[in-house]
């Protein structure tokens, strides 16, 4: 089963090492990790998406609470969430091509962020199923580079109070 995970974590040197790890130790890939700064500049939101059974997840989920960095870290499947992910692509083109392209791009409401006599580069924020469908659309063209964020995500509704569990300010280092 996919989790989507929102975790929580002090901004600070070595926390993505410390998350991952216990990932790692339970034999569960990490699908997607996507990590920025939130609104308080000594906590960061780390987005981790893992497929695994509930068993193992929970497991994970417990020892990665237990971590002096983790804040807080809510497994998303059991409520509403928000979800999107961004892709750069630049996709190679030709006369010919390049109407199939701009018809894509707008199907999927992607912006055209640069263009050469070779190449369009296109640019979308959107749900991983529009992500694939995009891709599955221009692949047959040829795919010169391509870059994704990973999913970032946010609970729905209004948010808890968090219980301020930071030491002093440290430096920005994930």
């Amino acid at each position: 089963m996919k989790h989507t995970l929102s975790c929580l974590v002090k901004n600070q040197r070595g926390v993505l090492a410390q998350v991952s790890e216990a990932f790692a130790s339970q034999g569960i890939n990490i699908e997607s990790l996507a990590v920025g700064e939130t609104e308080d500049t000594r906590v960061s939101r780390a987005t981790i998406v893992v497929v695994g059974d509930e068993q193992t997840v929970s497991e994970t989920e417990r020892q990665c609470e237990a971590l002096d960095v983790v804040i807080e870290l809510e497994d998303l499947a059991s409520e509403e969430f928000y979800a999107r992910e961004l892709l750069l692509i630049k996709v190679r083109v030709e006369p010919d091509t390049i109407n199939r392209v701009m018809q894509v791009a707008e199907l999927f409401q992607a912006r055209v962020i640069g263009m050469s006599d070779e190449t369009i580069t296109l640019e979308l924020a959107g749900e991983h199923r529009a992500i694939d469908g995009l891709l599955k659309m221009v692949r047959p063209l040829g795919i010169v580079a391509l870059a994704r964020s990973g999913q970032i995500a946010v609970p729905a509704g209004d948010e808890k109070p968090r219980e301020d569990h930071i030491d002093a300010p440290t430096s920005a280092h994930i």
